[in-house]
């Protein structure tokens, strides 16, 4: 081992050709393998083919037989249909008919109950009419009743009036006589007074007269006499004192009573007066009541007859309106019987006519098959040359193509890492994403599919598995998604 060696290790030039002659030999095991997969694969697709072809020759019998078993059950289903069509046909006839039956039936039926119903309200205007005539009449009578009795009262007050007058005169003069033989027996009193006065002073002076004569007769003398005698005039003089003063008692007793009985009378006229003017009073109350009594009833009377012709006027209207919504539900009877009647001819079908029968299936032609082509051996590998001629990708996925075009795998390879240009373009029913791309080395044709890398995680996992080659592939078969190209 030289110094070069010691310090920086084995020569570079030995390096290398240890490692072109490891590469070569490398690349001769993967040139024997390729070949041999390339021949397994070819005798794979032609067992394949042959089976297609025993499987296409039993499908398009199997075919042709269901074709034409399904065109002998259409055809009698057509004839099945058509018996059926003209038996609907001839039960909707019958059906119309007898619709229209009932049509005219019920029509009949409404127009009588709408003529009824018109009668029943121009009967009940005329009860209206009637009653508010009846009313008004009846009010315009109890008018004239009312003033008969405001007149009556009026007489009747002013009758009244005239006998209280009558009566307040009579006991005005009776007051006033009254008065009169009141004054005079208030004079005759006091004369009477007077005379019994004068009469007794008289018959006192006589009975004074005769004691002193009979005093005198007794012929005293002297002091005893004088005495007596000065007795029996002081007694006289007394009794006669006695005397003016009754009657000067008398005389205030005549004047107070005279003017007491002038004041009652000067009352009682007055109270006299007072009642005239109260009679005259309540007759003016009782005529002016009377006349607003008849104004109110007069009032009264012409609303009446107001409302009685507004309301003759709504009934006219009314009666109006009446027959304007007879004639309408007539109308309404008559287009609802018309549309009754669209109805149940728009329910009729047309009359049938028999299908034209199909013609028999045509026979399926045979499927045209292209052999697989047959490897060619590539080139050995050459020592230095660094390349092996090895089947590509692109190969790989020709294959994977020629067995979905055979039928006997849905496989395609769909590792990412084969794919550029890729772009997703939507997701498929089950939510699985759709992508657009070409595989690498072929840039001229794109294809759509799916990642198997997405589908790992998936319930989908299944569908995938791995190549001889170590990438991944996905069996379409069981996916909502197709691939194709694009």
């Amino acid at each position: 081992m030289g110094l070069m060696d010691w310090l920086f290790g084995e020569d570079p030039s030995d390096l290398n050709e240890k490692a072109l002659k490891q590469q070569w030999h490398m690349n001769n095991e993967m040139w024997a393998y390729n070949w041999a997969t390339a021949q397994d694969n070819y005798a794979f697709a032609q067992e394949g083919l042959a089976a297609q072809k025993m499987n296409t020759a039993a499908l398009n019998a199997a075919r042709e037989q269901a074709e034409f078993n399904a065109w002998q059950n259409r055809e009698n289903m057509r004839l099945y249909e058509y018996s059926k069509e003209v038996e609907a046909y001839n039960a909707g006839v019958a059906s119309y008919e007898e619709q229209i039956d009932y049509n005219n039936i019920a029509e009949e039926i409404a127009i009588n109950d709408a003529n009824r119903a018109y009668q029943d309200q121009l009967i009940a205007f005329g009860y209206q009419n009637q009653d508010l005539l009846m009313k008004y009449y009846e009010t315009a009578d109890q008018a004239d009743l009312d003033i008969e009795g405001l007149e009556k009262k009026v007489d009747q007050a002013k009758n009244l009036a005239t006998l209280q007058i009558d009566q307040t005169g009579i006991n005005r003069d009776w007051d006033a006589a009254q008065a009169a033989l009141d004054f005079a027996g208030l004079r005759e009193g006091l004369a009477a007074t007077k005379a019994d006065m004068a009469f007794k002073s008289q018959q006192s002076r006589l009975e004074n007269i005769q004691a002193r004569g009979q005093q005198q007769n007794l012929g005293q003398s002297g002091r005893s006499a004088q005495k007596a005698i000065a007795s029996l005039l002081a007694s006289y003089g007394q009794g006669q004192a006695a005397m003016a003063d009754s009657i000067s008692r008398a005389e205030s007793k005549y004047l107070l009573d005279k003017r007491r009985v002038s004041e009652t009378l000067s009352h009682k006229d007055k109270l006299s007066n007072l009642n005239y003017r109260q009679i005259n009073n309540t007759l003016l109350n009782s005529v002016q009541d009377a006349e607003q009594a008849y104004k109110g009833i007069g009032l009264k009377f012409s609303q009446l007859k107001d409302r009685t012709e507004f309301g003759r006027e709504q009934i006219q209207q009314s009666i109006i309106s009446a027959g304007e919504q007879d004639a309408a539900d007539r109308n309404r009877i008559t287009m609802d019987k018309y549309q009754q009647d669209l109805q149940a001819a728009n329910l009729m079908t047309t009359r049938p006519t028999p299908q034209p029968a199909e013609s028999l299936p045509l026979q399926i032609p045979d499927t045209t098959y292209i052999d697989p082509q047959r490897p060619t051996p590539p080139p050995k590998p050459v020592l230095g040359a660094n390349t092996v001629p090895q089947q590509g990708v692109l190969s790989k996925v020709g294959e994977v193509m020629n067995v979905v075009t055979g039928g006997m795998k849905i496989a395609a390879a769909s590792d990412v890492q084969l794919k550029e240009n890729i772009t997703l373009v939507g997701k498929s029913g089950t939510g699985l994403p759709i992508y657009t791309f070409n595989y690498k080395g072929d840039k001229n044709q794109r294809y759509q599919g799916v990642m198997a890398q997405d589908l790992l995680t998936t319930d989908y996992a299944k569908s995938v598995s791995t190549r001889s080659d170590g990438f991944y592939q996905v069996d379409y078969s069981q996916l909502d998604v197709t691939f194709k190209k694009v």
